[in-house]
């Protein structure tokens, strides 16, 4: 059995990548469709109940009548600016005050992107404001990262070191906010940002914790090649800078043709630092395919904007296999990770998260091929994610539960992966929409 399963996940990995030594950018390329000619603008079949105009209604009402109210309630803080996260959902009561470099950089992103795309509403920028205020008085100046957590009035607590996620968070925040404001000195700050976090992740002493029995010396990190190639491609799509494109391509080469386990193609979420296997065999058998699933949907958004149909047809047939290893059959929804690879096992807690990652890349290949797969994935995602995470007694998303989502977290307000799958979202449909001229089924 078990040796099926390898010569199935080998079998099904694909191959041929074009080597990454030379630049892949020489300039930004409009994004175009891929695989559906200009000329033949295509419909797409009805997929189950599902209905665009009806998913934007219901959409923007979530989006503007319920989470940003709730927001506004329970999360801005209109003293000090920034956002208290920490809120008993159910109960609608502030647990802690204390505030977290990520979510003051996810914040900072959401309410700039909404201005930027959705709603110019000058309130969204004056909290946005607050926080980026707030969060950046803050930022080391030696090019370390911030610490884990801060006081409202913005009082680090302890000398507990934070991770990198934190400064590529508030990176992110910072690069949106500068084309909501139209001030590219926060655009040069956000790429200063990157650059001296991954100069300090190319430090052989660069500290990372991991699922290992010992000390891992400059461990590579999936997760952390999938936010750097998240924000690459946000800021090449305000800026072209060479830098910036070496880093895109880097992910991109230690993603696919790193990380990918040879002997399962899986991709696993930590390596040495020169990029080999680990010989930890804990840390090597634990895979976080959720991280997979959405660095593969990064990957195939990167190919679009580089018009590079090579690797968008190599990272869709990955994004889809990895989507489909996830899958949880009897109970719906996907696994975010392998407790053991080659035992085939998964932890069994189920995260949001993931569902709307995995939502928001079957909509890029929606988009660009008109994908039947995709189609599926995407209504029976979202008709999980409705039933399952979102519930009218609850102030914001549940966050996690268990296999069945009966036993479930409800001590977080969540503002980065839900908005940013509804404004994803919402802006793919109306595209969808425009180059729809006779629309049909699931597009009427």
């Amino acid at each position: 059995m078990e040796n099926t399963r390898r010569k199935f996940l080998r079998n099904t990995s694909l191959t041929g990548f074009a080597a990454m030594g030379a630049p892949l950018l020489s300039g930004l390329i409009p994004v175009q469709a891929f695989g559906i000619p200009p000329e033949k603008k295509s419909t797409v079949e009805c997929i189950k109940d599902l209905n665009i105009r009806d998913l934007i209604t219901q959409y923007r009402k979530a989006l503007l009548e319920q989470f940003i109210p709730n927001m506004d309630k329970l999360v801005v803080d209109h003293e000090y600016g920034g956002f208290m996260c920490a809120v008993d959902i159910l109960n609608r009561k502030t647990i802690t005050t204390n505030k977290r470099a990520w979510f003051e950089g996810r914040g900072i992103w959401m309410y700039s992107f909404l201005y930027n795309n959705l709603d110019k509403n000058p309130r969204y920028l004056e909290i946005a404001t607050k926080s980026k205020d707030f969060i950046l008085k803050l930022l080391p100046k030696d090019g370390s990262f911030y610490v884990t957590n801060f006081t409202r009035e913005g009082k680090p607590i302890g000398n507990t070191p934070g991770d990198i996620y934190g400064n590529l968070f508030v990176a992110e925040g910072l690069a949106e906010y500068s084309k909501a404001i139209g001030e590219k000195q926060y655009l040069d700050q956000a790429i200063e940002i990157i650059l001296k976090a991954v100069e300090r992740y190319d430090r052989p002493d660069f500290e990372y914790p991991y699922k290992a029995e010992k000390r891992i010396q400059g461990p590579r990190i999936l997760g952390h090649w999938m936010i750097l190639l998240s924000l690459s491609t946000q800021i090449l799509r305000q800026r072209q800078d060479e830098r910036i494109v070496a880093l895109a391509d880097r992910c991109v080469d230690a993603i696919l043709n790193h990380h990918i386990s040879k002997e399962y193609g899986v991709l696993t979420e930590a390596l040495s630092h020169d990029l080999s296997p680990l010989s930890d065999l804990i840390a090597s058998q634990y895979g976080d395919i959720g991280h997979g699933c959405e660095t593969l949907a990064f990957v195939m958004n990167y190919a679009v904007l580089r018009n590079d149909k090579s690797l968008f047809k190599r990272s869709s047939d990955e994004f889809k296999r990895h989507v489909e290893m996830a899958r949880d059959n009897v109970f719906g929804g996907h696994y975010y990770a392998f407790e053991n690879i080659p035992a085939n096992t998964f932890l069994l807690t189920k995260v949001r998260w993931l569902q709307e990652e995995i939502m928001i890349g079957a909509l890029i290949l929606i988009e660009h091929t008109g994908d039947q797969w995709a189609l599926q994935c995407f209504a029976e995602t979202e008709h999980y994610v409705r039933d399952k995470f979102v519930r009218p007694e609850y102030a914001f998303v549940i966050d996690s539960g268990d296999r069945k989502v009966e036993k479930h977290s409800s001590s977080r307000a969540e503002h980065y992966h839900y908005p940013r799958q509804l404004m994803v979202s919402l802006l793919a449909f109306e595209r969808i929409l425009k180059r729809n001229e006779k629309p049909s089924g699931l597009f009427s």
